[in-house]
């Protein structure tokens, strides 16, 4: 045996001669499909066994069962959910299927016959729940923490089998953040004697969408009953949330606490309701968004946002294989349908070719199926968002693009991962809400480029960044104009830090103590913007509709033997400029007297003041706090130099005694040194930062005119945003003596601008102004209704209350939080660990 001599060229081979280690044995060469053990290679040499098998190897079925899911439904009478138990009512049955097969596993009834029930369980438990003592409210929290935790599994997969997202992402993604929420506000609900000056709504209607229902409900119902809200749901996809309003009865949660009411008819119902406080929600599309705001009866807060997808930047000093890696994950996250969705790809020109090849073989793999497999990548998708997406291939087949190669599954419904390349930002189709498996790729040159492309969009959810130079990146998350910003990892959410969306109406928070709050009020207060009176269709059918020209008085404006006749401009630009409508109105004292005329402004004069007040913006938004701060203490240094001559008007203006004009002055003033204080405040860590929101319209409350102005005024300059003021039309000298003072007070032109005339015509012009982005409205109920429905039109932040609802001489409600919180955005950016230091 020792004699033998091995075969030639052969030196490490198994029984039948196959070698393992041979270079030169086509390891890159194209083998046969279904090659078995034995066979001879195109070298002529003998294949492993073990080389068969990698070389035939196959996914294999890896599918959760639904059994338990199954089990649950079959077991559940189900029906709205009011007073801790299921309700059937009568009227149309709703069909719920299964989206990866279309197979129905549920009918429910959908009459809306259960929200007065619902309403009226919410009003018993509201005073307990509301008044309970933290500690208690917390070991409630606590107890449907840890029961989600036991019947996680169950979550995962009624979420997967209602919304068809995979069930890979329910379990670990979904079901992880639901569960880290619960925790974090658990320990908010404890420490509520922190959180001061605040009280709860009282009851919380809330929106869920089709998709991603697990994070909706850990975003907006866990936050409301962590603050002492009672919430009335209404999903769209009602399984979740029926199931975890289950699961809240088997930890203790008190009867009227939380209740779930399922349809378009209960959904109407609710929007009807005089005892709702609030409204929450995230919708699918923007039409949503509009009729449901339409069908308001009441003026409440409305906090509701359109579910959009994220961005992606890569630069070519970055990792291309790891942003490819993470593009391909998270890019279909939830097929493409939830926040943390990427839709479109910023790649730098340099790695452009080199990103598209890498990420058109990665694509080419992904599987897609049944979402209960835990195989495949990519689960179902709405029929509705399919047929958006199609919609929009057809009208662009002249981009390039490629899809996955995994074979579509003949039952359920299902679009192939899709990738369409060299879009131009330009084109319609890059700035539109597709949701479902679509991502759009685009290239830039310049850091600059690639800010303006993201800033541009309407969908300032999250962008990632993918670099290695550390002082881009830091530049980068100053100048994004985004609620996350992930730094070479994306999708990452941590609920105590605070964020928030930037394409919504109202304040869309996203984790932290912001988030609380959203659902709280001033304390010692009534609920805020609510009227007992229903909204008048009539008047909103009429708001905002041109009024009148203004007619010469038939009373002498002047005498001229005691004073020369007074011109009052419009303060635009930091400069006096005539009206452009060349009409001019006549201002009476309380007696009837002639005070002076103003002029009547009109949309060509908002126009040009918030021309003026977004070329302002980028330079006082660039300051620092100390700087406004300084410049805001001179503002007041300068007003009150001037005080006797504003309690003066303010005596003949409203008719009431001097000494209370001047008690009004001094506390504007003390409001102006509170924001001026406040201003070096605002700053925050490179982690967690609070953007000024932009470009704000005010619409000040009449009944105080300078009060009311200067609470909302400085705040918002404060913290770096310029402003467009509508004050006072029934007591507007204040605001035109206050504007001399502006002038000379060193704030650069543009910050501040005043607009005088009608306020329902200029408001509504406001809303409807693109290039602002929040709006304030304190006057009507029916104007509250408009502007709302208006933001929603163009994706701004709207803050609206009834004028006689908030009693600005209060240091609660005049100052600190409830007004500070609309004068900013949340940013948080998300760097990852490393693994340095991991051991």
């Amino acid at each position: 045996m020792s004699s033998q001599t091995p075969p030639a060229k052969r030196p490490c081979t198994d029984e039948k001669g196959a070698m393992f280690g041979d270079e030169n044995v086509t390891m890159n060469k194209q083998l046969p499909d279904n090659i078995m053990a034995g066979d001879e290679d195109q070298n002529g040499h003998f294949i492993s066994k073990e080389k068969a098998i990698f070389q035939n190897l196959e996914y294999s079925s890896a599918k959760e069962s639904d059994s338990a899911a199954m089990s649950w439904i079959n077991s559940q009478k189900l029906g709205d959910f009011v007073m801790n138990k299921m309700i059937q009512g009568s009227g149309d049955m709703l069909t719920v299927t299964n989206r990866s097969n279309d197979k129905v596993v549920a009918h429910i009834p959908t009459s809306g016959g259960n929200v007065g029930e619902a309403v009226k369980s919410g009003r018993e438990a509201k005073e307990a729940w509301g008044k309970m003592q933290g500690h208690i409210r917390a070991r409630h929290l606590y107890s449907v923490t840890r029961e989600v935790q036991k019947q996680g599994k169950l979550l995962a997969v009624m979420e997967c089998i209602s919304t068809g997202v995979a069930v890979r992402e329910c379990k670990n993604v979904m079901l992880a953040n639901l569960v880290q929420t619960l925790y974090h506000f658990t320990g908010w609900a404890e420490l509520s004697p922190e959180v001061k000056d605040c009280q709860s709504r009282g009851i919380v209607a809330v929106l869920l969408p089709e998709v991603d229902t697990l994070t909706q409900i850990a975003q907006q119902v866990v936050p409301a009953l962590a603050a002492g809200n009672c919430v009335i749901v209404s999903p769209s996809a009602p399984l979740p949330a029926l199931l975890f309003a289950s699961l809240c009865v088997t930890a203790g949660l008190p009867p009227g606490v939380l209740s779930v009411v399922v349809g378009d008819k209960a959904r109407q119902a609710l929007l009807s309701d005089r005892n709702i406080a609030m409204l929450s929600g995230a919708l699918s599309t923007k039409e949503e968004c509009r009729s449901l705001v339409s069908s308001l009866q009441y003026p409440i807060p409305v906090s509701l946002c359109q579910v959009g997808k994220s961005s992606m930047i890569v630069f070519s000093n970055s990792d291309i294989d790891s942003a490819v890696d993470c593009l391909a994950d998270k890019g279909f996250y939830a097929s493409g349908q939830a926040y943390d969705s990427v839709g479109k790809v910023l790649v730098q020109s340099s790695c452009y070719e080199k990103f598209c090849k890498r990420l058109k073989e990665k694509i080419s793999k992904l599987r897609v199926g049944d979402a209960l497999d835990h195989s495949n990548d990519v689960g179902a998708t709405t029929s509705k968002n399919i047929s958006a997406i199609k919609e929009a291939l057809t009208l662009n087949t002249h981009l390039s693009q490629f899809k996955s190669s995994s074979a579509i599954p003949d039952t359920g419904s299902y679009h192939a991962p899709t990738v369409l390349l060299d879009v131009q930002p330009s084109n319609d189709i890059w700035d539109e809400v597709l949701l479902g498996p679509l991502v759009k790729v685009a290239s830039f040159r310049t850091a600059k480029e690639a800010v303006a492309i993201v800033n541009h969009s309407k969908q300032g959810v999250g962008c990632s960044v993918w670099s290695e130079k550390n002082s881009l990146i830091m530049q980068l998350t100053k100048q994004l104009n985004v609620g996350t910003v992930w730094v070479n990892c994306h999708g990452i959410r941590e609920s105590s830090r605070p964020s928030q969306y930037r394409s919504c109406t109202g304040s869309m928070q996203c984790g932290g103590v912001d988030l609380l709050k959203l659902y709280m009020s001033p304390a010692a207060t009534p609920r805020l913007s609510f009227s007992d009176d229903k909204i008048d269709p009539s008047l909103v059918k009429n708001f905002g509709k041109a009024t009148f020209p203004a007619l010469p008085s038939d009373k002498p404006t002047v005498d001229p033997e005691e004073s020369v006749n007074r011109t009052i401009k419009l303060f635009i630009g930091g400069a006096l400029k005539r009206s452009a409508n060349d009409s001019y109105r006549t201002v009476l004292s309380s007696t009837g007297a002639v005070l002076g005329s103003l002029p009547d402004a009109n949309k060509k004069d908002i126009r040009d003041a918030v021309e003026a007040a977004a070329k302002a913006f980028p330079g006082w938004s660039g300051k620092s706090g100390f700087n406004r701060s300084q410049i805001l203490y001179f503002l007041a240094e300068n007003i009150c130099r001037r005080k006797e001559d504003f309690a003066e008007v303010i005596a003949q203006s409203t008719g009431r005694k001097y000494d209370d004009g001047m008690q009004e002055v001094d506390t504007s003033l003390q409001r102006l040194f509170m924001a001026a204080a406040w201003a070096d405040k605002f700053t925050s860590s490179p982690w967690e930062q609070k953007d000024p929101v932009g470009v704000i319209g005010i619409t000040a409350p009449s009944q105080w005119p300078m009060l009311g102005l200067c609470s909302l005024l400085g705040p918002a300059i404060a913290a770096g945003n310029t402003v467009v003021v509508l004050p006072s039309d029934k007591f507007p000298l204040v605001a035109a003596d206050l504007c001399q003072v502006i002038a000379t007070s060193d704030i650069p032109g543009g910050v501040v601008n005043m607009v005088y005339g009608s306020q329902s015509p200029l408001s509504l012009a406001l809303a409807q102004h693109q290039h602002v982005q929040a709006v304030w409205y304190f006057g009507y109920p029916e104007g509250c209704h408009v502007i709302t429905k208006e933001g929603v039109e163009n994706n701004k932040q709207v803050w609206c209350e009834e004028y006689d609802r908030r009693k600005w001489n209060s240091l609660v409600q005049g100052t600190g939080y409830t007004i500070n919180r609309h004068c900013y955005n949340n940013k948080v950016v998300v760097m990852p660990p490393g693994d340095t230091f991991a051991n």
